[in-house]
């Protein structure tokens, strides 16, 4: 009796341990010394490989940064933009660190902190055009931008009223390469993004006075992970007050970009 009484012990006991071996054994729970960054790192200037195949980039400075002030070591994931936000629902990382636009629709679903960086849908043309300056321009035009982006979603907005035929592309660096070519005649897409590759090649490219929205851009957390939303948040009024935003920005776009950021 003694002993089949210890055996249903052990059995639940084992019972009880599994979910957390299930967990561990699945990647569903981070180390709490490292913080599990997910970017889209091919969107220069904020997340990008450099020459030597390392992430670089505004948001990989900043997510340095914030990792170092939690304690922790920042550990980036790369993930392809189109399911960036299913897998930071399927807890492959902690936040999303990566150009994220608030919007109300993102608010609904995830935690999301302040913005940190001011942002806005922009229109991209070659540096010689002068033919397209707001978006009722683009009737006719060869129009790219990213996929589900919200570049995209603006695209399709104006594409309702204006017709013009929109190329969607998987990576951000694609449809420059592809305007570059001659077979694009305008870009939808981040200023942000748009201020970077100008600065690289203000022959090839120049942005319209055009701002089609106000974008600014946060940091994206799952709504169960609201705790640590409240500390990275801490953390940006830390970063923003003692004036480290302010260099990121200066370093990477030569001026400030996190001010006045609403």
């Amino acid at each position: 009796m003694l002993f089949s009484k210890r055996r249903k012990l052990a059995l639940l006991i084992v019972l009880a341990l599994l979910p957390a071996l299930f967990l561990s054994a699945c990647g569903g729970s981070s180390s709490s010394d490292v913080l599990r960054i997910g970017v889209d790192d091919t969107y220069p200037p904020m997340e990008f490989k450099d020459e030597k195949n390392v992430t670089v980039g505004f948001d990989i400075d900043l997510g340095k940064e914030i990792a170092k002030r939690l304690g922790k070591k920042a550990e980036f994931i790369s993930n392809d933009w189109a399911g960036i936000f299913q897998a930071l629902d399927s807890n492959k990382f902690d936040c999303i660190i990566s150009s994220t636009s608030v919007t109300e629709e993102r608010l609904e679903k995830y935690a999301m902190t302040k913005p940190y960086i001011a942002n806005a849908q922009v229109i991209v043309v070659r540096a010689s055009d002068d033919s397209i300056k707001e978006p009722k321009d683009l009737q006719g035009k060869k129009v790219g931008v990213q996929i589900n982006t919200t570049a995209d979603e603006s695209a399709q907005k104006f594409l309702k009223e204006t017709p013009f035929e929109l190329k969607q592309y998987d990576q951000v660096i694609q449809p420059f390469s592809d305007m570059k070519a001659g077979r694009l005649d305008a870009i939808i897409v981040d200023e942000v993004v748009a201020r970077y590759y100008i600065t690289q090649d203000k022959e090839s490219y120049k942005v319209t006075g055009a701002r089609l929205t106000n974008e600014p851009i946060g940091i994206c957390f799952a709504k169960s992970n609201a705790d640590l939303r409240d500390k990275v948040q801490k953390i940006l009024d830390e970063i923003k007050a003692d004036g480290t935003l302010k260099k990121l920005s200066e370093k990477w776009f030569g001026e400030d970009l996190t001010g006045n950021v609403e």
